[in-house]
């Protein structure tokens, strides 16, 4: 868990100054709250912080501790402590993957999804015979089960979507391999600032435009300019 939700504080912009502490390393700091606590993480200096004391929307962190057999308790205002769900299995899923699929925990994570989605497919609007899909699987060392990862690691997909954006995904990553571990990085955030000013599919139209010509980048400007968002 404590790797997952680092990451999602990662990349949710959240993790600022942020840091987990082991109960013992706590005890040690003399600490007067959450001292019977599995894990500690402090929060104070992140925007973590900001969120569970002034009501910003933590549904996706609770989903996540949840989804690996934890809820956590405020001490103060800028630590929270981990604890076990009482009668939570954390014996390590036994069979296949498709046996995985069938376990309650998984299935309350696909109903969730679906439901966050208004039971419609997130990429052509179907509703019929809806699939919680992963769009990304952690490295095999971290061992995560199915239902282990965070909402928005999944999308809502219809059959026949589910089974034509694997291919795609696939295309993507081969792509990826082409950019370095920075471009990447540039890559994501320049097209989420994009995105936050311009419609989206304004910014994907305008980089399809782009061409060698001042033609080309006059029509591809007028498509995003089209695009953008209202204050």
């Amino acid at each position: 868990m404590k790797s997952a939700v680092t990451e999602w504080l990662i990349k949710e912009g959240l993790l600022g100054d942020a840091e987990f502490y082991s109960v013992d390393q706590w005890k040690a700091r003399r600490e007067d709250y959450l001292t019977d606590s599995l894990l500690i993480l402090v929060i104070d200096g992140s925007t973590l912080h900001t969120m569970l004391n002034f009501g910003g929307d933590h549904e996706e962190f609770d989903d996540l501790v949840e989804s690996f057999g934890f809820y956590y308790e405020l001490g103060n205002h800028w630590n929270m402590g981990f604890y076990a769900i009482d009668e939570y299995s954390f014996r390590p899923s036994q069979g296949s993957y498709s046996e995985k699929l069938r376990d309650p925990r998984w299935q309350r994570k696909a109903s969730r999804v679906k439901a966050l989605a208004g039971h419609q497919c997130q990429d052509c609007g179907a509703t019929s015979r809806l699939e919680a899909h992963h769009c990304y699987y952690t490295a095999m060392r971290e061992g995560y089960e199915p239902w282990e990862y965070p909402l928005s690691a999944f999308r809502a997909l219809c059959r026949q979507c589910h089974e034509s954006r694997a291919q795609i995904e696939i295309r993507m990553r081969s792509y990826m391999a082409t950019l370095s571990q920075s471009d990447m990085e540039r890559l994501r955030e320049g097209l989420d600032h994009a995105f936050y000013f311009y419609e989206k599919g304004a910014v994907l139209s305008f980089l399809e435009k782009l061409g060698p010509h001042d033609r080309h980048v006059e029509q591809a400007m007028m498509l995003l300019r089209a695009g953008l968002r209202e204050e």
